[in-house]
């Protein structure tokens, strides 16, 4: 998989597997990096609300693998809703990585999370801080700009008044919650779809119907639900700190019939998260 790419409409590549850092520490995530590049991962995602771009950049100056040759992710906090504190941020997050830029730079979400999906839109908010993600863009800071948890209409908002077009939405993805609609919408569009927790955060696993389908193909759940958003044309960043887990979600060397597609696409929806059902993209709130 490590090969695979997809084309951004600025004609960039990005691997199609990369993987996540949510909830690791600077010296977890440091240590994670290390072992998923070390195994033939490029594509690392972080965020400026993980607090651990420093233990990220640690890594990869030191990993041996030339800069050119990884795509590093970041993403402007939610609260950041001003184009001065997006500015001063995108430079705080190439001082913390210790880059001379990011390859993927995309708005967290269109609310601050302690607003997430409530009735404020922050409409002309997201705009001005598109507005700086285009201005890093054509400074050179970033090879590519995108969104994180945007609807259709916020992406129609940006889309209105933007100069240039967003490459990249990152939802919320997976197997029992596959919001197609969207993705449709996104693609029509020239926006690639990026899958996080695209394993549900392992709420998929003890799934009987999926573990039918993962056996059929001699795979392993995670593996079916990394297949099954590929085939779907997105990009898969399951957040993992196990080594094993890493080269498990790798090995995607397999085709899912279209028949199982049509099953894996309505399965019934995930109602609870577990541990994180309290935050926000689960259907919770921050506590």
């Amino acid at each position: 998989m490590f090969n695979e790419t997809f084309k951004l409409s600025n004609g960039v590549e990005i691997p199609k597997l990369g993987l996540g850092t949510w909830l690791l520490d600077d010296t977890q995530a440091a240590q994670a990096v290390r072992d998923a590049v070390s195994i033939g991962y490029r594509h690392i995602d972080t965020a400026q609300a993980y607090m651990n771009e420093a233990g990220v950049g640690e890594t990869i100056r030191s990993c041996g693998v030339a800069r050119e040759e990884l795509f590093i992710t970041t993403k402007v906090a939610a609260e950041a809703k001003t184009y001065h504190a997006v500015t001063q941020s995108i430079d705080n997050s190439l001082e913390k990585l210790g880059l001379d830029y990011i390859d993927l730079l995309i708005i967290h979400s269109p609310q601050p999370w302690v607003e997430f999906r409530e009735e404020n839109r922050y409409f002309e908010e997201n705009k001005e801080v598109w507005k700086s993600l285009e201005d890093a863009y054509k400074a050179g800071k970033v090879k590519a700009i995108g969104l994180s948890n945007f609807l259709q209409d916020d992406i129609e908002n940006i889309l209105a008044s933007c100069e240039i077009k967003p490459m990249v939405n990152q939802i919320l993805a997976h197997v029992s919650n596959t919001p197609l609609e969207l993705i449709e919408f996104c693609q029509r569009n020239d926006i690639l779809v990026e899958a996080y927790s695209p394993i549900a955060h392992g709420a998929v696993l003890d799934n009987a119907e999926v573990q039918v389908i993962a056996e059929k193909y001699g795979v392993s759940v995670a593996q079916a639900c990394l297949r099954y958003a590929i085939q779907l044309g997105m990009v898969v960043i399951p957040k993992t700190a196990n080594p094993d887990h890493m080269r498990n979600n790798a090995e995607l060397d397999f085709v899912i019939s279209d028949a199982d597609m049509e099953i894996l696409k309505n399965l019934e929806h995930i109602q609870n998260y577990g541990e994180h059902s309290f935050f926000p993209v689960f259907g919770g709130k921050l506590k």
